[in-house]
């Protein structure tokens, strides 16, 4: 392995300046970086005008050579730190680009018309995912280091926001026009290749009813009720379907759901958001003193929550009491750090554990 003051010249011209410039490292020399624990300078080198499609490149070309480079005994360590990078890199990019469904021109033949299929583009982001997925899966039985990566590839790919990337196209059977793709040939389904593997891992159920929670909500519905009794994922599952149950106006499953959920879990996450949730429902219920205290139970879960905080300060205001809304404000805007809001954080689901799972990929490299 070259020395890691190499791999430091390298990125320099990618670190200097207050704006992050194209990347210039190679592949290679960022990943004896990473493997060298410089986790920080290759994920600031990933970030800003970057080409993820010539990482995803160079990957496929140089990464198994790369792997292999140090012999045997060091091919997992190795192989680990690849993975792990290419999960960095698709989560510093995975906002700028991920997908493109393009819907093809009419094809007119006189006065009758058909559209044809739309078609379906995967930009890097998504494509570095499987990258990683594929190579881990052609080890026989799967590791227990491979289980940590695998939560991990999920948490970064539902912060993507995009199901069809974990379950296939939720659009099915709703026409061209809504963005059914018909060429299912062209989908991935992550979670297809990730389940085998751990069947007995339940945060890659829940992950299945998260995904359809949208479009399949009866598909979702199952996934809910089989997690309700999990001593670990029961109370988050309930949640999701008393949110659920909300959107689709079933306004007191939704609150039994959300009262059942507290009764099920410690998890602050979880708390937060079935007592914001019931608060939103019995403000717009026009039941203030109930939606207040609600509020303040979301509050003192995750205190200085901007959602819930912004939510209390409003209706103490409404109610007459400016001071004590000054007072919420200003208690929030002093928070340093400032909390995870988990209403903000709730579409992106396991995407709150990242910093811990990355943490722990990390240590294994460094071992």
């Amino acid at each position: 392995m070259r020395s890691f003051g190499v791999v430091l010249l390298a990125l320099v011209s990618v670190l200097a300046g207050g704006r992050p410039a194209a990347r210039t490292a190679s592949v290679k020399d960022l990943l004896d970086g990473y493997l060298s624990g410089q986790f920080a300078h290759v994920v600031e080198a990933l970030t800003g005008d970057v080409d993820y499609g010539a990482i995803l490149k160079e990957l496929q070309r140089d990464g198994p050579a790369w792997i292999d480079a140090a012999g045997a005994s060091a091919r997992e360590r190795r192989e680990l730190a690849a993975v792990t990078f290419a999960l960095e890199a698709v989560r510093a990019g995975e906002w700028h680009e991920w997908k493109l469904i393009q819907k093809q021109p009419e094809m007119c033949a006189g006065s009758e018309c058909v559209q044809p299929p739309n078609v379906l583009y995967w930009k890097a982001p998504p494509l570095l995912i499987e990258w990683g997925c594929a190579l881990l899966r052609k080890h026989p039985a799967p590791s227990p280091i491979e289980r940590w990566w695998q939560l991990a590839a999920l948490a970064v790919a539902q912060r993507s926001e995009d199901s069809q990337f974990l379950v296939g196209d939720t659009k099915i059977g709703r026409g061209i026009g809504a963005g059914e793709i018909v060429n299912t040939q062209d989908e991935i389904k992550h979670l297809d290749h990730v389940v085998p593997r751990f069947p007995g891992e339940r945060r890659f159920l829940l992950a299945q009813g998260i995904a359809r929670d949208i479009d399949w909500t009866d598909d979702a519905e199952q996934v809910y009720r089989a997690l309700e009794n999990d001593p670990d994922l029961g109370g988050e599952a309930t949640m999701r379907f008393g949110a659920m149950q909300l959107r689709q106006r079933r306004t007191d499953v939704a609150l039994r759901s959300f009262e059942h959920a507290e009764q099920l879990t410690r998890d602050p996450y979880v708390i937060f958001l079935a007592r914001y949730f019931t608060a939103q429902t019995l403000e717009r219920g026009r039941h203030s003193e109930d939606a207040e205290e609600a509020y303040r139970g979301a509050v003192a879960a995750v205190p200085h929550a901007q959602s819930a905080t912004l939510a209390l300060a409003a209706l103490v205001l409404r109610d007459g009491r400016p001071a004590e809304a000054r007072r919420l404000v200003s208690g929030m805007l002093a928070a340093n750090p400032p909390p995870l809001d988990p209403w903000r954080a709730y579409v992106h689901a396991d995407d709150r554990f990242w910093p811990q799972l990355v943490g722990r990929l990390r240590a294994e490299i460094l071992k």
